[in-house]
């Protein structure tokens, strides 16, 4: 399936299908509950989000929310997503949490979180793809305080099936780099995917007291 980038209908289509028709949440949201639980803890390893606001794109079945509420981490989540359907089933799942059925641009102005996070949205093959995802990773970046964070399926491994889009590490790392100086790219906790995660602030001046007792 292709779609362009500023298109947005078919893709959300696509979803809302997935979510009527697969038999289980697993298939809808196309990926086996170790990938995300290791995509999630990849995140949840080097960000403390308790107390924090977080921006859950691309929301899913809201399995990222189960992640949290599975640590026992109290964060403030705020879970979107373009298929109404998807939404809908996150809602059923998780009564309690906050999810809503939109694109991160139809945010209003002025909102603003502390991460914000895509957990394996851009893994369908679209027209434009790498035009979408940079205008996405460039919105996280704007609606964050803290970072925004994304993984993606790698290109260093094969056997994709052939609608899904896997990504050169080096080719997002060099667009991150171009939304700001400080990032950080992990390729060490799948085979098949990797992250990238956009700082506002380098560590030293994120970590209060870090070189506190240097002269």
């Amino acid at each position: 399936m292709t779609v362009p980038a500023d298109d947005l209908d078919p893709l959300r289509a696509y979803w809302d299908e997935r979510a009527r028709s697969a038999a289980s949440d697993c298939e809808r949201i196309e990926s086996g509950r170790r990938g995300q639980r290791l995509r999630f803890e990849a995140f949840l390893q080097h960000h403390l989000v308790a107390g924090r606001s977080v921006l859950d794109v691309g929301c899913g079945v809201g399995d990222f929310y189960e992640r949290l509420q599975q640590r026992v981490i109290d964060a403030d989540y705020h879970g979107i997503d373009l298929s109404t359907d998807m939404v809908a089933r996150a809602r059923q799942r998780f009564p309690g949490a906050r999810f809503e059925v939109a694109d991160i641009s139809q945010l209003a102005a002025g909102t603003a979180f502390d991460y914000t996070t895509a957990f394996a949205i851009h893994n369908i093959k679209v027209d434009n793809g790498l035009a979408m995802l940079e205008r996405v990773m460039r919105q996280q970046f704007a609606l964050s305080r803290v970072m925004a964070y994304v993984s993606l399926l790698t290109d260093r491994y094969q056997g994709f099936s052939p609608h899904l889009q896997a990504w050169r590490a080096e080719e997002i790392l060099t667009l991150a780099l171009s939304i700001s100086p400080y990032v950080a790219l992990r390729h060490d906790y799948l085979p098949n995917d990797f992250s990238v995660a956009i700082y506002r602030q380098p560590l030293i001046d994120s970590v209060p007291g870090l070189t506190a007792d240097l002269a």
